[in-house]
């Protein structure tokens, strides 16, 4: 399973980030700010942070539908697979 342990740098719309498996790679989120387009905005982008799962999270950026039907905001994540999946090795 893998897990983010670091955010080693973090530009508008792309981090370099540590994985559990010592690689550094950088993972380009462009293509998502279409589907999150709170992500475009840089001061937000640049709040990005590690959670405990350990991987890549914005704190209220995403929305969830209660039980009650009430929509709430939530923390915007991704799984690390995702994530390794969309990003490129840095050497």
């Amino acid at each position: 399973m893998l897990k983010i342990i670091q955010i080693v740098e973090l530009k508008p719309y792309e981090i370099i980030a540590k994985f559990s498996s010592n690689e550094l790679r950088k993972i380009d989120f462009t293509s998502l700010t279409e589907k999150f387009p709170s992500l475009k905005n840089p001061a937000i982008f640049s709040t990005a942070r590690i959670d405990d799962y350990p991987t890549i999270v914005w704190d209220n950026l995403g929305k969830v539908q209660e039980l009650d039907g009430q929509i709430k905001n939530c923390p915007l994540d991704f799984s690390p697979e995702t994530l390794y999946r969309l990003s490129i090795s840095v050497d």
